[in-house]
This record gives structure tokens, C-alpha cells and sequence, in this order.
């Protein structure tokens, strides 16, 4: 395929498109010609419509094809009259079909698609308006004939909503382009011998204007698990011409290019060795949890090769024991941890244990504050101020004088300025970020909670789903954990236990805790010396054995 971009006008404002559609349009212009010895012959058919529509079959194209630019192979020539039907440059009469392969048989007749509705024609967008004006012209029709789809009817609700401002102009020019197609008989009896020939006209050129219309937006609107081929990219919000405009140097533009370049040259630059060894490094520490390099990250089963959904079941926002591979993730940095929802959640409920959880509050909502409306800003700040730095509130967190004084005078100069308001909490949120990952962080790896979780996560069975028919969501089975915590062991028990493996059945053993407090201490040695001393004699069997 040519990769070499042209332009479909002279002006600079019009956008640039690859040069292979110029290729299939004189491709379509060479099979449209009506002579019968370098065109397609089109064959009227009576049985799809009450009036004749000439048309052809997918044979037809691919002996032109293969006739013309001389092609051996059948494929080939399929291949390349699919990519004319997916581009929008041939359309099927019959828009049931599941896909717009063209086969080498007489199954389904195609048509020719008006110029007009080509695609990057510079008159033929396909903007979001128009869309919303013909599926309200086809929701004003007969319901039976014109009738909108499932997917269509949601779309159509979808953008009233985003363009409710625009609801009354979508509707009004649907009901005046529904009233030209039926005043347009009365402009076809002028020129036709009877009033009959006139409406067996108007008909034929009303059916033909349907379907060129419906092919147009299936092509750009196609119905979900279909490819959509004319995929655009993002809208620029400048052309070339303004852009243009705002290149043109002048003294302060050369100064602030020459303020840039010295603080480039001061800025300090590393080793490309040092950043393609720090790349490798990086690469082998996250290889193993990347399910395209990795088979092992995507257990319990692949849904890229696949049908079976469980691994998305398994690795949701918020489950009830996370997966194995995401738990360990979690120790690597504490980045990774945070930007996890159900590792902030974990972290939340270690930092409420160590009456320390305003700190991860505070951040929260920063980050909230921050990606949230630029109206809601100066009212955000005042009240986490008010919340967690003021003096007086019982949820102050421990930020040093000078970051507060920095804050302070921030939120002086910028009162009443609310879209220089969005990062004024970002040396308090800084501070507590680095506060949390040198303390709170290592001490919640170390903490049992993130043991145990570790544990679970190991333990639960995930078991491959063979057969996707069933009723509802799968329901994934793991292995529950006791109710019964284990129970304080004695100074002796520890010792024992430190010698044994963790495959070893001591460790199933599951006591139900009780508390004790302070004075009754004696009371609990005594009650734990049966135990301690069963423990023993279980190890000595095992040694004999």
C-alpha cells in the first residue's frame, strides 16, 4: 500500500489522506463504465425489490479483477474487492450480511456507490450532526421499512443527550429532508409521460438513495463487532493556515526561544548506556506480569486466544482476593500500589490499624480536587485546608512549617483565580507521598495484613472454564478462609514453628484466638501449655517417621 499523502483540494485546510483511495476510485470509475467490453455488467433483479435495481454479483467483480490487472489467484482478487466493499466504494444490497466479505459466488449483488458519499470526500463528512439528523428521519418513517436496530436506537439516544442544545435543529432539518423526499414526486410528474412512470421513477431513485445512505453509515458507523476501517484519529482544533500563522518569529518569540535553549544547556543529561541499561532493567522486573510476553500473567486463562472471561473476572477493580501476580506487584514500588484501586483500598485499612489515615486521605483528595471541574476547585481547597491543615482539626496531617507557609501564600495570591487554583496543594501532597512510601509503605509489607493476602492469593483456586454456555456470571471459586485466627503462641511454639517449612500440616492447624488482657497473663500460659505440649509430641511422631 502507498504510504505517499496527498491533498483532495488546492486550499491548505484540507486534509491529507493516503493516495491509495485515489487508486480504488479510478479502479471504480474504470468498472462504472457502461460499455459492456472494460466495465461491469449490471443485471437488473426483480426479486429483492418491487421495482427492477440493476446490480452484480461477487463473481462479477473478482473476473473483472482478475481479468484486468491480470491476477492468477482467486484470494487475491477477493481480498481486494472486500477492501472496495469495506471502504464504502461497492455496498451489498442485502444489509443482513454478517460481513462485508466478497465471495466468489452469486450469494450477494453489490451496487456501485455514488461519488458523493465516497470517503474523505471534502462534502461527504461523517460528523456526529448528521448522524443524529438521519436517524431521526428514519425514526419519523415507517417503523417496518426504516425501522432503527438495537445499537442504532442506543446511539440515537446518546446523542440527543450530548447535543440537547441541538435537539430542536436535529429534528427540524430530519422533517424537512423527509418532506423534500416526498415532494420530490411532484417535481418528477412534470417531466415523466404518465403520473405512474413518475412515481415508479421517484421510487426506484428513493430506494437507491436509501440504501446508498445506510451503506455510507455502515461503513463509519458500523454495528458493534464489526472492523471499522474508516477510523479517523483525533479532530485537530487548529488548521494549517492558523498554525502557519503562529509560526511567524518576532523579538519576543527569539527571546523566549533563547531563555529555553540556556536552561537546556544546563539541564543534566545522562548516558544513553544508563538509560538503555535502566530500559532493561525495567523491561525484565515487569516481563513477567505482561500477558503478551509472559503466557503465566494471563492464568487462568488467555482472553486474547480465547473466549473464556475469567481473567477479567479475576483481575477487576475491586474483588474479593486479588490475583497473585497483582499482589506482588504491589511491592515493587509504591506507585504501583496506589494507582491500584483495591491496593489503596488495602492500604487504607493498614493505615486505619495505625491511626495514620488522614495521610492517604489528604492525597485522595488532592488527586479528586485536581482531575475534577475547574468550578468545584476554589470550594475543594478551602475545605481540605480546612480539614487537614488547619490547627484546629483533628485530622491535621504532619506537614513541616515552611511547605504550610508555601501553601499559605499560594492560596493568598491565587483567591478568586480558580484555573490557578488546581495545583496549589502540590507541595503538601508531595510531602505526604514521600512520608508514606519511606514509612507507612515498607511497614504494610511487612505488616501481616500483606502477608496473608499474599497467602489467600496463592492459595485460591482458579480452575479453567471449558464451556462458555451457562446461566449468568461465572462464579469463581476460592478457597474461604477460617473465621478462627490463629491463636497467640507461647516463646516455645515460636521457636518450633520458625524450623518448620510452610508445607508442613502444623501449619493448617487453626486455634480459635481469645483475649487476654494485661493481668490475666498467667491465666493464658496455663491454658497454652496442653497445646504447646501436643505440638511437641506431633513433631517427635513426625521425626520418627
Amino acid at each position: 500500500m502507498t504510504v505517499q499523502r496527498e491533498m483532495m483540494a488546492v486550499d491548505q485546510d484540507s486534509k491529507p489522506r493516503l493516495s491509495v483511495f485515489s487508486k480504488m476510485e479510478k479502479m471504480i470509475v474504470a468498472m462504472a463504465k457502461s460499455d459492456g467490453e472494460t466495465g461491469i455488467v449490471m443485471r437488473a433483479k426483480r426479486n429483492l425489490f418491487s421495482d427492477q435495481i440493476e446490480s452484480f454479483s461477487g463473481c462479477d467483480i473478482v473476473d473483472w479483477l482478475k481479468r484486468q490487472y491480470n491476477i492468477s489467484d482467486v484470494k487475491e482478487a477477493c481480498y481486494l474487492a472486500t477492501n472496495l466493499c469495506q471502504y464504502g466504494y461497492i455496498y451489498p444490497i442485502d444489509f443482513k450480511l454478517s460481513s462485508y466479505t466478497v465471495k466468489y459466488d452469486r450469494s450477494a449483488e453489490y451496487r456501485f456507490q455514488a461519488p458523493y458519499f465516497w470517503p474523505f470526500r471534502k462534502d461527504g463528512t461523517a460528523d456526529s450532526i448528521k448522524y443524529a439528523i438521519y436517524l431521526q428521519k428514519r425514526s419519523l418513517r415507517n417503523k417496518q421499512k426504516h425501522g432503527l436496530e438495537p445499537y442504532e436506537q442506543e446511539a440515537f439516544d446518546k446523542l440527543l443527550k450530548v447535543f440537547a442544545d441541538k435537539k430542536e435543529f436535529i429534528e427540524k432539518q430530519a422533517r424537512e429532508q423527509v418532506r423534500m423526499s416526498k415532494a420530490g414526486l411532484y417535481f418528477y410528474g412534470h417531466q415523466a409521460a404518465s403520473v405512474s412512470e413518475a412515481k415508479k421513477q421517484r421510487r426506484k431513485e428513493k430506494i437507491l438513495l436509501d440504501l446508498q445512505e445506510k451503506a455510507f453509515w455502515r461503513v463509519h458507523r458500523p454495528p458493534p463487532g464489526c472492523i471499522k476501517t474508516m477510523e479517523e484519529g483525533p479532530k485537530r482544533y487548529f488548521q494549517p493556515s492558523q498554525m502557519a500563522a503562529r509560526r511567524r518569529k518576532n523579538k519576543e518569540s527569539f527571546k523566549a526561544e533563547i531563555t529555553f535553549l540556556k536552561k537546556a544547556l544546563e539541564r543534566p543529561k545522562p548516558k544513553l548506556s544508563k538509560v538503555l541499561e535502566s530500559y532493561l532493567t525495567w523491561n525484565e522486573q515487569y516481563q513477567e506480569y505482561d500477558p503478551f510476553l509472559d503466557p503465566n500473567a494471563a492464568l487462568p486463562s488467555n482472553p486474547w486466544v480465547s473466549d473464556d472471561t475469567l481473567f477479567w473476572e479475576v483481575t477487576d477493580t475491586l474483588v474479593k482476593i486479588p490475583t497473585e501476580l497483582r499482589v506482588k506487584k504491589w511491592a515493587i514500588s509504591f506507585f504501583n500500589l496506589v494507582k491500584d484501586e483495591q491496593g489503596l483500598r488495602e492500604f487504607e485499612d493498614f493505615l486505619r490499624k495505625e491511626y495514620s489515615l488522614e495521610n492517604i486521605r489528604f492525597w485522595k483528595e488532592v488527586e479528586d480536587m485536581k482531575n475534577g471541574p475547574r468550578s468545584a476547585i476554589e470550594t475543594k481547597v478551602e475545605w481540605i485546608c480546612r480539614e487537614f491543615l488547619s490547627k484546629t482539626s483533628p485530622k491535621e496531617i504532619n506537614v513541616d512549617s515552611k511547605t504550610l507557609e508555601i501553601v499559605n501564600k499560594s492560596r493568598e495570591e491565587m483567591r478568586g483565580k480558580p484555573e490557578s487554583m488546581r495545583y496549589i496543594l502540590d507541595p503538601a501532597q508531595e510531602h505526604i507521598y514521600l512520608l508514606m512510601k519511606k514509612d507507612s509503605y515498607p511497614r504494610f509489607l511487612r505488616s501481616e495484613q500483606y502477608i496473608n493476602l499474599k497467602e489467600m492469593a496463592h492459595n485460591q483456586p482458579l480452575k479453567k472454564r471449558f464451556f462458555a454456555f451457562g446461566s449468568g456470571k461465572t462464579q469463581i471459586k476460592r478457597q474461604t478462609p477460617s473465621p478462627k485466627s490463629p491463636r497467640r503462641s507461647t516463646s516455645s511454639e515460636r521457636e518450633v514453628n520458625s524450623d518448620i517449612s510452610g508445607d508442613s500440616p502444623i501449619h493448617s492447624i487453626n486455634t480459635p484466638m481469645h483475649s487476654y488482657s494485661t493481668g490475666n497473663l498467667k491465666d493464658m500460659d496455663m491454658k497454652q501449655t496442653p497445646t504447646s505440649s501436643r505440638l511437641e509430641v506431633d513433631l517427635l511422631s513426625q521425626e520418627e517417621i
